[in-house]
């Protein structure tokens, strides 16, 4: 097919530049689905090539396809509102007016991370830096300003109201029923899993395959709702399915369609920058604007989200097409920013030759 062989040239370009040294994607319909793999999942210490069923480190996608999915069903439940103060959750968590909203549209004004080194934290040692924060960054709900605390908050919350850890908790109401069998935390398989970044610190000497790449969710024990979550291209095609589909995969209900159609709603705008160029916010997922991973011809009606670690996905419910690209484009090191304009200039072929992979 001539249009999937053009895109595989823009992936094979962009690891030829040293964007990512290989990457898997998906395109996914209501009732059609599109591979591929390409590159290498590993270049040191031994080359490896890629493979379809190549492990990625989710990185930030652990937000929207595990804790934000997860939030909802437990909404739909009636066991979270999500404009309950998180103070209601932690008697520790000292500002009242942050509510459970904020955490999921990143307005809370809470910092961005956990500041200072942290392969010698503790998971109390965490939490007991997220509880000492004693100022605010801005008013909740006045400022869209990205933070994995929020999600960390959030992944808590969840484990709080169902009793179950996160992980568990996401493998039987999430994963299961969707049948991602190769997602979750903390694989077992580490030879299948995409290598990252070199580390040498009091945690590990060498190149970080199979444990998490991002610090905080490690010191956690790997396990966090901002980051720590590891699945194949395949997998993340079911979840996309499902969205497209209004909560249904195969015949089984993972989450209603008010829960899908409130996914997708613009929650918060502001405008930024000297041009006042709009940047929105809908439930954890990220929105079309200007500057947008999913480029510039999805439609409105569209969510995306992006991870440290090079992967991004975009779902747009009016064209009825998904898009995820998993990538390692911190391995063998996080400073390559080769990758972000790969992501719209991909997007934007898919977009403007959608109708021959329908």
């Amino acid at each position: 097919m001539k249009a999937k062989q053009e895109l595989e040239a823009l992936l094979l370009d962009a690891i030829k530049d040293g964007a990512f040294p290989g990457a898997n994607y998906a395109i996914v319909t209501k009732d059609k689905t599109w591979f591929g793999s390409l590159g290498n999942r590993e270049l040191y210490p031994e080359i490896i090539p890629n493979s379809i069923d190549t492990i990625y480190d989710m990185a930030s996608l652990t937000k929207v396809v595990n804790t934000t999915t997860c939030a909802m069903q437990l909404v739909e439940k009636g066991l979270l509102r999500i404009f309950d103060p998180v103070s209601r959750y932690f008697s520790q968590f000292r500002f009242n007016d942050v509510t459970v909203w904020h955490l999921l549209t990143h307005t809370s004004g809470l910092p961005e991370g956990i500041y200072g080194p942290k392969d010698r934290l503790s998971p109390q040692d965490v939490w007991d830096k997220i509880f000492a924060i004693e100022e605010l960054m801005y008013k909740p709900g006045t400022k869209i300003v990205y933070s994995d605390i929020n999600y960390m908050l959030l992944g808590k919350i969840i484990e709080i109201l169902s009793g179950m850890p996160l992980d568990e908790y996401a493998k039987k109401n999430l994963y299961d029923p969707l049948e991602m069998y190769n997602t979750g935390f903390k694989p077992t398989d580490k030879y299948r899993c995409a290598a990252t970044e070199y580390r040498d610190d009091a945690t590990m000497t060498g190149y970080v395959k199979g444990c998490v790449h991002d610090e905080t969710a490690y010191a956690l024990g790997g396990v966090a709702g901002h980051a720590g979550l590891f699945s194949t291209v395949e997998d993340v095609s079911h979840f996309i399915k499902m969205i497209l589909n209004d909560g249904v995969y195969e015949g089984k209900r993972v989450l209603s369609k008010i829960m899908i159609d409130e996914l997708f709603k613009v929650q918060v705008k502001e405008y930024v920058g000297v041009e006042m160029l709009p940047k929105a916010r809908c439930l954890g997922w990220q929105t079309k604007d200007p500057a947008s991973s999913a480029g510039e011809l999805v439609s409105e009606n569209t969510i995306l989200h992006t991870g440290f670690t090079g992967t991004n996905m975009f779902i747009d419910r009016d064209n009825g097409v998904g898009f995820v690209l998993l990538a390692n484009r911190v391995h063998p090191t996080r400073n390559n920013s080769k990758q972000f304009h790969v992501r719209a200039c991909v997007a934007n072929y898919l977009m403007s030759h959608l109708e021959e992979f329908k």
